[in-house]
């Protein structure tokens, strides 16, 4: 009787029996993949979260303008006016003070930063502003983050023969490292210069005047800037060595590791690693328990290691690295990468336990499910590739999970169409046959009725009598099941990034600014000190700042009075005890009245990160006028975006003053 013409067809596309007739040509071709796939490993970096790229693009325009309100009328709208129908434009904000307006804008993730300061520039150049009016434009790279930051101390050397000392001998070695884009030095109080030179607005952006105490003494900061193209772990590892020479070198100074996220980033990628390892582990013994066969398993088992370097070729190409996504990626397909293999060597025994040949069983097994495993693989590619598609943050972020799992299951499916049926023509061996079935040669034979042989197979053939006989029970629960599922939905907590035990965190406070002479603060949020030291005589400082002795400017006073706010601050977080350092640093955002405290834990404790933040957020003391804020470090600098933000918008300034 002639086959269906499906059937017919179905062995022609059967990539499986070809495989087979070029056995040894099969073979090789994976160890190119295997070989190819150890290189492109050995290129993946190691890093917490995927690479995002947020363009934020500063605009500073400054005119003699008298008043703000007179500034937002010449600068700041016609700024924003033509900025506005920017492509790509997702944020657009700005700050105003006399004669100063500061643009800043962001666009949507992985737009080019180059592309979007090029807008930018073109788009101001359109602008209606005054004639006398100037402003620069500079592209923030949110990826040139801070590495780590070490804290200078010296019981020989005062701290300005410390800075001298620091910049001679410690920072330009430091500098010179590769995935380094500079290395800033805070704690002297003084304005630091940029390329664009001293006092330029640049500088006072990426390193202003700061003062620095380490665990309540006087200090300087040492903070080694990365790259944004630069691995994290890598400027690290490269940082720490250097820094043990210029320990051996300069031994009169201090140099203690005050701030870092590389250990924790080391642990999460470890920790996933060794979850990757126990999910291979527990796979191949589920696999050796079920097939009983150590042939079979590890047969089984190669398509474990060779579709993970089939992928990691894939995400070398892609440019991912093993974070934390792409790690917890490949341990969820592990158990889906072997199904495949699984199903088709355990037909093929089927067949040989028939009386087939091992190549005769390789043969018909294969032809008999290869359409039902391609689809069963494919579905699963269908479900996780729309997620890689998907737009916006989330998008990218998700980009390499979907991508991942995408290839690492179309790879288990070539493995088990193709090396798996190879190997069991070569490996297994033929069991006597117990049944008097003839041997089979083009098709196979007739299934038996097969009486259950092992305890695990009663059990169950018991669970599926049972199941059929009580139909509407199994449905049922079924159904119960499916609509308690769907009710407790709303009961899940929801997030982008759920909270981590990160073993460090920071407090923010900010302090009352000294206020004018029947006025308001002498500074706000973007106002520049210098304009109100204009406006006094010299040597006069505002009411609210006494001049100790030697004292400089009015930012120099406003430094000094907000690091004197910290003294409760540092008593309250060293009194708990999972506290292991604090590095406090006042005007580190360029504003002097506002300071932070890194508080780095034991990593032996008793508490995680959130309660210890909740035990403090209990006991920090109420000080008159400062605000605090305890808050996680961000792994993703999205600039300066909270999970809640509010805006208060209308014309009169004074009633949204009095709302805020």
């Amino acid at each position: 009787m002639p086959r269906p013409a499906f059937s017919q067809l179905r062995e022609r596309l059967n990539i499986s029996r070809l495989a087979i007739q070029n056995g040894g040509l099969t073979v090789c071709c994976w160890l190119v993949i295997g070989v190819a796939g150890l290189f492109a490993f050995s290129s993946l970096k190691y890093a917490l979260f995927p690479d995002i790229t947020f363009s934020v693009v500063l605009v500073n325009a400054t005119a003699p303008i008298e008043t703000a309100l007179e500034t937002e009328a010449e600068l700041t709208i016609p700024l924003e006016e033509r900025l506005q129908p920017l492509e790509g434009l997702s944020r657009l904000n700005s700050t105003t003070s006399a004669g100063q307006t500061l643009v800043r804008t962001g666009f949507s993730v992985n737009r080019s930063l180059a592309e979007a300061a090029a807008a930018v520039k073109q788009a101001i150049a359109q602008a209606d502003l005054p004639s006398e009016a100037d402003y620069e434009i500079i592209p923030l790279n949110l990826n040139e983050a801070t590495a780590m930051s070490y804290a200078l101390a010296s019981d020989e050397l005062s701290l300005a023969e410390l800075a001298e000392l620091a910049e001679a001998e410690i920072l330009p070695p430091l500098q010179d490292l590769p995935g380094v884009l500079r290395v800033d030095l805070r704690g002297t109080g003084a304005q630091a210069a940029a390329a664009e030179g001293e006092g330029s607005f640049l500088a006072a952006l990426q390193n202003p005047p700061t003062l620095i105490r380490f665990d309540g003494e006087a200090a300087l900061a040492v903070q080694v800037i990365k790259q944004g193209e630069a691995n994290t772990l890598e400027v690290v590892d490269q940082v720490e060595a250097a820094i043990a020479q210029i320990r051996e070198q300069q031994p009169q100074v201090e140099i203690t590791l005050a701030a870092t996220q590389a250990g924790f980033i080391r642990s999460a990628t470890q920790a996933t690693i060794d979850a990757l390892v126990g999910a291979i582990v527990l796979a191949v013994l589920v696999i050796l328990g079920f097939l009983r066969s150590w042939r079979a398993t590890v047969i089984t088992a190669l398509a474990i290691p060779l579709s993970l370097l089939g992928t990691a070729i894939v995400m070398a190409v892609y440019g991912f690295n093993l974070e934390t996504i792409t790690l917890l990626a490949l341990a969820i397909v592990i158990g889906i990468i072997v199904d495949d293999a699984i199903v088709e060597i355990e037909n093929i025994i089927r067949h040989m336990e028939e009386g087939a040949t091992p190549r005769q069983a390789a043969l018909l097994a294969t032809d008999e499910i290869g359409l039902t495993v391609s689809a069963s693989t494919l579905t699963i590619v269908a479900v996780f590739l729309p997620v890689a598609l998907m737009g916006g943050t989330v998008g990218q972020f998700f980009k390499p999970f979907g991508l991942t799992v995408s290839a690492a299951v179309l790879t288990s499916l070539l493995v088990a169409r193709t090396l798996t049926p190879v190997l069991a023509v070569y490996w297994l061996r033929a069991r006597p046959s117990n049944s008097s079935a003839p041997l089979v040669s083009d098709q196979a034979a007739p299934v038996s009725d097969a009486v259950p042989s092992s305890w695990l197979e009663r059990v169950y053939s018991r669970v599926l009598a049972w199941s059929l006989r009580h139909r509407w029970v199994v449905m049922g629960l079924a159904i119960a099941s499916l609509i308690a599922g769907v009710a407790i939905i709303p009961l899940i907590p929801q997030g982008f990034i759920p909270q981590l035990d990160q073993g460090e965190f920071l407090l923010n406070y900010s302090a009352p600014l000294p206020q004018r002479p029947g006025s308001g603060p002498v500074a706000g949020q973007g106002q520049d000190l210098a304009q109100l030291q204009a406006q006094l005589p010299p040597g006069q400082l505002p009411p609210g700042l006494t001049a100790p002795p030697g004292a400089g400017d009015v930012r120099s006073q406003l430094l000094q009075q907000t690091l004197q706010q910290a003294d409760a601050l540092e008593e309250t977080v060293s009194a708990l005890p999972e506290v292991e350092s604090v590095l406090t640093t006042v005007g580190g955002r360029g504003r002097p009245n506002e300071g932070s405290l890194y508080i780095k834990l034991r990593e032996e404790r008793d508490r995680d990160t959130a309660a210890v933040q909740a035990q403090l957020r209990q006991d920090l003391p109420a000080l008159e006028g400062v605000e605090t804020s305890v808050e996680d470090i961000q792994f993703i600098d999205t600039g300066g975006e909270k999970p809640l933000q509010v805006a208060l918008l209308g014309d009169d300034v004074a009633a949204l003053q009095t709302a805020a």
